[in-house]
């Protein structure tokens, strides 16, 4: 009988240590389930939906990594994540800062290195007195080479480069006009920033929480090397408002949003919609008039970025301001068909906003907030040239759950070709 006892009793240890196999890929955050990364990105960390524990086993086989996923007695199918060559620029550079309309307060740019988890400070808005800080640009990714706006008490935009820092007022360079927007000329010689008197509103009854919109816009040229400003003819004037300006890569055309000006913008912002312009540059100024590249009266577009022939934007319903429109997409124009088309492989039901290529093309760093319709999170997909992309990945941290803790919202991704160096110290003077 005493055997018999302890046989049932193995029986039912064996039972219980018994793993079921299933033939569903695990359900997991991040989804990483057949996502494409770039060779030597850091290591993908990730947790089960449900919070249930989960053990992990990866294996490469060529330029696959195989993962497989056992978790509450079940070993779920083994996925895939696909290993690229095509090399991904080092570094991305991103603001963070509360996700709504709020006071600033901890206003940071940082830099995160793509191959590790390591994110450092480029600048904190203790240099300038916990006052704001944005719109942050590098020329052609160069590490060594920035600038950004500071906000608030002795304000100005503060460029950065190897000869040192220095803080320069746009407003007293020219049609006394301030820069928001800006575009780095490919030879350096150059910025263009759009000039926008921008505002907000609250919408009651509504699930968007706050409208940003412009009264009126126009695109600024700064000379770097002999710190003037000019108001080109061709990009002001009241009856358009011109934003968000972008070069294409050989620098002899410049592309903007614009849409004609109307009255009482907050409360007929759903009127207004931007088109896709362009106009010729000669290598010191513009020539020409504009043209019209795309229109769709039924909806508007922001933050154009050129890739060779193709121009992505973001597309949503009206006004200049998507990161609040949940029907925000990204679309891509082809600049030699003149054919535009949703990125439908990397949109979501919620809002994708700003992007940036890589520096060879090959990449696409942009924001969502799909996660959860309040932070806006990065997320990168790898391009080819028949304008298709691959399933996007989050960017990875070193515990999934930090995706959720960190309460903020990544802003303005830039990739950049290396570590931007420490300046925080020279800057601060700037504002002493």
């Amino acid at each position: 009988m005493k055997n018999l006892h302890r046989i049932l009793a193995a029986v039912v240890i064996l039972a219980s240590c018994s793993v079921r196999e299933s033939d569903d890929f695990p359900r997991i955050y991040p989804d990483y389930v057949g996502v494409t990364v770039p060779e030597g990105l850091a290591p993908l960390r990730f947790s089960m939906t449900d919070g249930s524990r989960c053990s992990v086993k990866s294996r490469r086989e060529g330029d696959t990594l195989w993962y497989s996923v056992t978790s509450s007695g079940v070993r779920y199918k083994e996925f895939p994540v696909y290993v690229c060559h095509d090399e991904i620029d080092t570094y991305v550079v991103y603001r963070l800062i509360e996700p709504g309309y709020e006071s600033w307060r901890d206003i940071s740019i940082c830099q995160r290195e793509l191959a590790t988890w390591k994110e450092s400070p480029v600048v904190t808005n203790r240099v300038n007195d916990m006052g704001c800080l944005n719109c942050h640009s590098f020329q052609d990714g160069n590490p060594d080479r920035m600038f950004f706006h500071a906000r608030g008490k002795g304000g100005g935009t503060v460029f950065v480069d190897k000869c040192g820092v220095r803080k320069v007022n746009l407003a007293a360079s020219g049609p006394r006009k301030q820069g928001t927007y800006p575009a780095w000329h490919p030879s350096g010689r150059y910025v263009v920033f759009s000039s926008n008197d921008t505002r907000q509103c609250f919408p009651i009854g509504s699930t968007q929480p706050v409208e940003v919109y412009d009264t009126e816009s126009d695109i600024l040229l700064y000379d770097v090397a002999k710190d003037s400003v000019s108001l080109p003819r061709q990009l002001s004037g009241a009856e358009v408002m011109e934003t968000f300006p972008t070069w294409n890569n050989a620098g002899d055309r410049l592309y903007y949003c614009a849409a004609d000006s109307i009255s009482d913008v907050s409360i007929n912002r759903g009127k207004v919609h931007y088109r896709l312009m362009s106009i010729g540059f000669d290598g010191c100024s513009f020539v020409g008039e504009p043209r019209t590249e795309w229109e769709d009266g039924d909806a508007s577009a922001s933050f154009p970025r050129i890739n060779g022939k193709w121009l992505m934007f973001t597309r949503s319903d009206y006004g200049t301001f998507p990161i609040w429109h949940k029907e925000a997409d990204l679309w891509l124009l082809n600049l030699e068909t003149g054919k535009s088309f949703p990125a439908k492989e990397i949109n979501s039901e919620d809002a994708e906003s700003y992007h940036s290529w890589s520096s060879n093309g090959k990449w696409l760093v942009f924001s969502s907030r799909r996660e959860d319709s309040r932070y806006t999170r990065l997320y990168f997909s790898h391009f080819d040239e028949e304008g298709r992309f691959s399933k996007p990945f989050l960017l990875p941290q070193k515990k999934a759950e930090l995706n959720h803790l960190r309460l903020k919202s990544y802003n303005i991704p830039e990739f950049v070709r290396g570590e931007v160096p420490d300046r925080q110290k020279e800057i601060k003077k700037l504002f002493d």
